[in-house]
């Protein structure tokens, strides 16, 4: 089976993005109206991280095409070119492509505020939300200690090296993207650090209980 061509795997990534935002979009609307518009804004980034794990849960990490490989008819493959990626190996890509992007977000995020409150004798309260994502007023306790501990300096340095990374993102992102209109091969950095790559789907996919086109991937 041949690979697809850069055009069929932007149309497939674009229309997975129309896909998640519809998802973030009315999980927002739901968690809205059930707690308040002041709660979602609170949390927003946790309940899109989960919408975007429950989308790629669905579909790559259950051994099923997302909605957009399935428009554009591709299939993931591994380094091999000849088997579908082992269920590991999709547990790293749904991870480095949704997990990461938010953690390095909102840790360069907290560091950045508490080195600021740190170095002005501020202090940053915590959240006081009862919830499963507690773990994110845990995670600012645990910097705002590392942070007072560091003298003057070592936090001007670090606070320099936090926005040196934060503008060095946009820039890495838009040079993989170069990369890939000039290879054609790894349009996600999550799928260019775990190999996988893509071939064209077969004719004629099996069709689901839903009405949608899903081939059914053999874990390996």
């Amino acid at each position: 089976m041949a690979a697809p061509g850069p055009a069929r795997l932007v149309r497939s990534a674009q229309k997975d993005e129309l896909y998640r935002a519809a998802l973030k979009s009315r999980a927002g609307a739901v968690l809205s109206g059930l707690a308040g518009a002041k709660f979602w804004l609170g949390w927003q980034k946790e309940i899109e991280l989960l919408a975007d794990v429950a989308y790629f849960t669905l579909t790559t990490l259950s051994g099923y095409q997302t909605l957009g490989e399935e428009y554009v008819n591709v299939i993931q493959v591994d380094p091999s070119k000849r088997k579908v990626p082992s269920l590991r190996r999709r547990a790293v890509l749904v991870a480095l492509h949704t997990v990461l992007p938010y953690l390095l977000d909102k840790g360069l995020s907290l560091l950045e505020q508490e080195l600021e409150a740190a170095s002005s004798g501020l202090q940053i309260l915590h959240s006081r939300n009862l919830c499963v994502f507690q773990s994110r007023a845990l995670l600012r306790s645990w910097l705002q200690k590392r942070a007072r501990r560091l003298t003057e300096g070592q936090r001007t340095f670090l606070a320099q090296a936090v926005h040196i990374v934060k503008q060095s993102i946009p820039l890495l992102q838009r040079l993989h993207l170069a990369v890939f209109y000039m290879k054609g091969i790894f349009y996600h950095f999550s799928k260019r650090t775990t190999g996988i790559t893509y071939v064209s789907g077969f004719p004629h996919a099996p069709v689901s209980q839903f009405g949608h086109r899903h081939r059914r991937r053999e874990s390996t």
